[in-house]
């Protein structure tokens, strides 16, 4: 194939780069407070319709900052606290790494929405029983003991599968193919 035959690849700036992850953090913080009214965003019972959005770093790297960030402001309105604003956190930008780590390997998104369901399942339980007991040396050694923290783990987990999968995974294959045609 000659220089004039090959496939021109236009490069995204660095705005639009910037400006997709403001977009999808704020996308991200309004979805949650939503789900909050609901009384879904905080709580061993969440369907935090905002988690669909954990798939986008399949595609767009950036947005592992976006959501990163975007779970951070969420988080802000949690009951537990710094707890939630550090740990929270934390899980989220793992499970994003998780992703966009998938993407690059090739794997498909339902690999990617069972490594977002586990991380959460994995943090949120810790989060819940650590902001509503406390944090003593004592709490934390009992948590991952805990039957509850386990019971927690398996609600959240299909919580998060449910909303991820079903959700996001029809997000990221309309995307592909509509907007990344």
């Amino acid at each position: 194939m000659s220089e004039s035959e090959k496939p021109l690849v236009r490069q995204e700036s660095w705005l639009i780069k910037v400006a997709r992850t403001g977009l999808v953090a704020a996308l991200y913080v309004v979805l949650t407070y939503l789900s909050s009214v609901f009384n879904l965003a905080f709580g061993p019972l969440q369907f935090r319709v905002s988690e669909s959005l954990t798939l986008l770093p399949l595609i767009w790297g950036e947005t592992v900052f976006g959501l990163t960030v975007g779970t951070l402001l969420s988080n802000l309105g949690s009951p537990y606290g710094i707890i939630d604003w550090v740990f929270g956190t934390s899980a989220s930008f793992v499970a994003l790494s998780l992703v966009r780590w998938i993407g690059k390997k090739g794997y498909s998104e339902w690999i990617a929405a069972l490594a977002v369901s586990v991380v959460n399942a994995l943090a949120v339980p810790f989060i819940i029983l650590i902001g509503a007991m406390g944090l003593s040396s004592s709490s934390i050694g009992g948590v991952f003991v805990s039957s509850i923290y386990w019971s927690y783990a398996a609600t959240i987990f299909i919580e998060e599968f449910c909303v991820v999968a079903f959700l996001g995974i029809p997000l990221i294959r309309t995307i592909k193919g509509r907007v990344l045609k």
